[in-house]
């Protein structure tokens, strides 16, 4: 049985798939960037302290108040060889669901987040700079593909977008039917 769409339907289609690939990206971003890679590790609570909203996320949680990173003791050397410490994405499963041109706000909820930015050993400028592009570029990868059916032969002439096909199914198997595919490149 030949399934079809209609072209009624292609605005919440495409609204549905902007707004699935803008979760993944907000996802992958905040975890991306509570890792040791990213962010500079000293007990972890930085790390593990990454969120999104549709709010400017605030940096008013003392590590000191939120276990286990309270009963870890920082090193404060820079090296980032803590073997007590522990990341573990705090609020990953707390990020709402955005809907399509929505403001969204990643930030991080530490306490001491400017400072930690500020880190030698902080990698989010370049994750920013370099990463994040390459991470919009694939999770955005769908590319819309059009086609279009029209009776008749509206189309004359030889042009490698135009397939003219007998021999289909249902409405399409009208010899004189035309099918025009444009795919984006």
């Amino acid at each position: 049985m030949v399934r079809t769409t209609s072209i009624d339907n292609i605005v919440p289609d495409l609204e549905g798939n902007l707004e699935r690939d803008l979760n993944t990206l907000v996802r992958a971003v905040v975890t991306d960037l509570s890792t040791k890679e990213n962010s500079p590790v000293d007990t972890g609570f930085f790390a593990s302290s990454w969120t999104a909203g549709t709010q400017r996320p605030r940096p008013d949680e003392p590590r000191e108040s939120v276990a286990p990173w309270s009963n870890i003791k920082p090193r404060r050397r820079g090296d980032q060889s803590n073997p007590q410490a522990v990341i573990e994405p705090r609020f990953i499963d707390s990020i709402p669901n955005f809907k399509p041109f929505s403001k969204v706000f990643i930030g991080n909820r530490s306490q001491y987040a400017a400072r930690a930015l500020a880190s030698p050993n902080s990698q989010v400028p370049q994750y920013i700079q370099g990463k994040l592009r390459r991470l919009i570029n694939t999770v955005f990868t769908d590319k819309p593909k059009l086609g279009v059916a029209a009776f008749g032969t509206g189309v004359r002439g030889k042009s490698d977008n135009v397939r003219f096909t007998g021999g289909g199914i249902g409405q399409f198997s009208d010899p004189s039917s035309v099918f025009v595919d444009y795919e984006t490149p």
